[in-house]
């Protein structure tokens, strides 16, 4: 069993233990996602970077939610999503703050020789060999515009 799914099932067990109906059923949901995701890849455990990327899809995707709930006036609903993103959150590795992300984006942009535009695919695939998973992409690109 791979790392995310086995730390998942036992906190689950932990949950169902303690009564935490709340908790029980977004990691319950999390599970499910990722035993999805194996199935549909076809193999048994997801290599962790699959893992984390199906995690991180979970919290865009309740993000959306929030933002949607709060726009339609429907504070409870956007409460229980703010809830599961903090749980799901709780398992993702620690994301990069923004003065992290900005120095990090000089440092691969001037290893890689970035002059613009043109290079903005080399410089992701560079990236993401380094970095993956440890920022939003939308922070990464905003900061490499900010390089000019």
């Amino acid at each position: 069993m791979s790392r995310y799914l086995a730390q998942l099932t036992a906190d689950m067990k932990a949950a169902m233990k303690a009564g935490d109906k709340p908790r029980l059923e977004v990691l319950r949901m999390l599970i499910s996602e990722l035993k999805r995701k194996a199935i549909d890849a076809k193999v048994d455990d997801l290599p962790d970077d699959e893992e984390v990327a199906v995690l991180q899809k979970a919290v865009k995707t309740r993000a959306d939610t929030v933002a949607q709930a709060q726009a339609a006036g429907r504070a409870e609903v956007a409460a229980k999503e703010q809830f599961e993103i903090e749980v799901v959150q709780s398992y993702l590795p620690q994301q990069l703050s923004p003065a992290e992300i900005a120095a990090k984006v000089r440092e691969v942009a001037a290893a890689i020789g970035y002059q613009g535009g043109k290079d903005t695919g080399r410089f992701m695939k560079e990236w993401m060999a380094k970095y993956k998973g440890l920022a939003d992409g939308k922070l990464v690109q905003e900061a490499l515009k900010a390089l000019g």
